[in-house]
């Protein structure tokens, strides 16, 4: 216990150092004009979408197409609630780990670990919490409504699970990983990028949200994990902004203090 609040104090002051550390004056702003241009153009993907959402959600959910049964067998990966334990656990382990015993190697990669699983925690909790608050605001009722209510039904703040359809809070969290696995793995960015879009398309296989939740809930979860990521970057806190590019590169302790970009 004495190792675990040691640790947990070395990594709350060592965080808040980083974040109340002032910012070059020419530091890239961690929002940038091609993330705002991504945001906007979500609002056109949604409204030409939108008609045809009941029709698309009653093809693929009855359809028995090569494949899609997989995806609705694999739907659930994308529950946030599995990769809030999994960062949370990983970041359990590695505070309690006695590192006076390691080797600097050791040291090094248990220090990788427990900031990225922070960063995981972070990004997927923030994702959630924007989802969640759009959720209730809107109050969209759910594809089990569809033959009652319709797909356009909306009554806003109304609350509950039945109506909490827009945004998609699976594909929020599919969008987070999406970004969070490709800072970690870069030469498997589209690898990743087409699994994780087919993991947010089985949330229509499944007839747990219609096309336009899961487009909206995808794009808040890449571009607040890309948000947050950046703006770490900017304060040296696990990432390093990447002149000329829009993904930062992971900050990796490499021994007696130094630290190299991956």
């Amino acid at each position: 216990m004495t190792t675990f609040r040691t640790n947990l104090r070395q990594a709350r002051h060592s965080l808040v150092k980083r974040l109340r550390s002032p910012v070059p004056p020419d530091a890239p702003s961690p929002w940038t004009w091609s993330m705002t241009a991504a945001a906007v153009l979500v609002i056109p993907v949604l409204y030409f979408l939108h008609p045809y959402d009941g029709t698309i959600l009653r093809a693929v959910s009855s359809s028995d197409m090569p494949g899609l049964w997989l995806l609705r067998d694999l739907t659930d990966v994308g529950r946030t609630l599995f990769y809030l334990l999994i960062a949370f656990c990983v970041l359990l382990w590695t505070t309690g780990k006695d590192r006076r015993t390691l080797e600097e190697r050791q040291r090094t990669r248990i220090h990788t670990l427990e900031s990225q699983a922070a960063f995981a925690l972070a990004a997927v909790g923030l994702s959630a919490t924007i989802v969640y608050i759009a959720k209730f605001a809107v109050g969209r009722a759910r594809p089990a409504l569809i033959d009652t209510l319709g797909p356009n039904f909306i009554e806003p703040f109304r609350g509950g699970h039945l109506f909490a359809s827009f945004p998609s809070g699976h594909s929020a969290t599919v969008g987070a990983v999406t970004v969070i696995l490709a800072l970690w793995f870069p030469r498997w960015r589209l690898p990743v990028l087409l699994a994780t879009l087919a993991l947010a398309f089985s949330r229509i296989a499944v007839a747990a949200h219609y096309p336009t939740d899961v487009v909206a809930g995808f794009s808040i979860g890449c571009l607040t994990t890309l948000f947050l990521a950046r703006f770490l970057a900017n304060r040296n806190a696990g990432y390093a902004i990447d002149s000329g590019r829009l993904l930062p590169k992971r900050r990796v302790l490499a021994g007696k203090g130094r630290e190299t970009l991956r």
